[in-house]
């Protein structure tokens, strides 16, 4: 019998350094399951996978190929497992997002149950919702009806699926930063004033854009020795497009270099903006537009230092900013690792899941053998 195929899907692309963190990531857990074997990605930009995950074991497929791929499988005795990358890519507030979504993600949910009987689909941390209009009703039949399980990083997100096996947990990177973040001592001095970078986004499609743009640029001026990082580029969705159009500025910092000095202050409009900075060490002040930020923010116990992005105060988060430069220690000390540290029952989870198929399949063989802590 063969050892089941490997799926992850919903890859988005590296050029947004969050995304491209949370497949990574992804791909950890999956491993630290004891999943042993190659894993097939499904890339919405393979292009710009190529060269990012350095693993031998990974393929890259597109869009276009995992559904030759999935139509070749039908009929197929071979069992399958479906892994849906952590994430917040299954929503439909507005009719354009909700026709993107559904062609995007959905056919990709829709492809997994011609895995057959001998399959299981599981999706890691995800905000879903919300499911608006037609396409909202049908991307979340689809998640309900072939998803067997789905792990949520936030309540109303669990609260508005209402799945059957929907588990709450924490955002993926909130759940390495309680595994494995050690705060390196660089990170306590208060010697030298950090440089602040701002990682903002546009938010033209929100109902508050004007009074975020109103803010943002009055953010700007009270904190007018700040610099700008770019967190995403590339397929419609720039930073650095946004710079030029709203503050007439260029800029071509990258955050995750930015990061790896270990001496910035950042300020991220992007969730994973914010969680890549602590993860790497670095204090961030992060302005929220979705549900999962606060949830995030609130899982890691530094609460204080989340905004909404709809109607914050500059001068409080400008405040709160020059707080951290002189002293970032009792942002370190609010962290609250030990809520956050839920990695080991996430990979537990998982093995129960693979565990689930019929042993005829050899479902077991998919687990490697292990002993002592992961």
């Amino acid at each position: 019998m063969k050892t089941p195929e490997v799926f992850l899907l919903h890859a988005y692309s590296p050029r947004n350094s969050g995304d491209g963190l949370l497949v990574k990531l992804s791909l950890r857990a999956i491993c630290s399951a004891g999943i042993v074997g190659p894993v097939t990605v499904v890339c919405l930009d393979k292009a710009a996978f190529a060269g990012y995950l350095d693993d031998r074991n990974v393929e890259l497929i597109s869009l276009a190929q995992f559904a030759v791929r999935i139509v070749r499988r039908i009929g197929s005795t071979r069992a399958a497992i479906f892994f849906g990358v952590g994430g917040g890519y299954l929503r439909s507030g507005t009719l354009s997002e909700g026709w993107k979504a559904l062609i995007a993600h959905g056919t990709q949910i829709a492809g997994t149950a011609l895995g057959g009987r001998r399959s299981r689909t599981v999706y890691l941390p995800q905000s879903v919702g919300p499911f608006k209009g037609i396409s909202g009703v049908i991307l979340k039949a689809l998640i309900r009806r072939h998803v067997d399980t789905i792990f949520l990083r936030d309540d109303k997100s669990r609260d508005e699926l209402q799945h059957r096996r929907g588990v709450r947990t924490g955002d993926l990177v909130v759940l390495e930063i309680g595994k494995h973040l050690q705060i390196p001592a660089t990170a306590l001095t208060t010697q030298e004033r950090r440089k602040v970078f701002f990682v903002f986004r546009d938010l033209s499609g929100k109902p508050y854009s004007e009074v975020y743009l109103k803010n943002i640029r009055r953010l700007v001026e009270l904190i007018p020795d700040a610099g700008f990082a770019l967190q995403s580029s590339g397929r419609g969705n720039s930073d650095d497009v946004f710079y030029q159009r709203t503050f007439g500025v260029r800029c071509n910092a990258l955050l995750r270099d930015i990061v790896l000095r270990r001496d910035a202050i950042i300020v991220s409009v992007r969730l994973h903006g914010s969680l890549e900075s602590v993860l790497a060490g670095v204090p961030s002040v992060h302005l929220s537009y979705e549900r999962k930020g606060h949830a995030a923010y609130s899982d890691l116990g530094i609460d204080d230092y989340v905004f909404h992005a709809g109607d914050f105060d500059p001068v409080k988060v400008a405040d709160t900013v020059e707080r951290l430069r002189n002293d970032p220690t009792p942002f370190w000390n609010s962290l609250d690792k030990a809520s956050a540290n839920r990695y080991d029952e996430l990979v537990e989870y998982i093995k129960n899941e693979v565990q689930l198929f019929d042993h005829a399949t050899d479902g077991r063989k998919l687990l490697a053998r292990r002993s002592g802590n992961l």
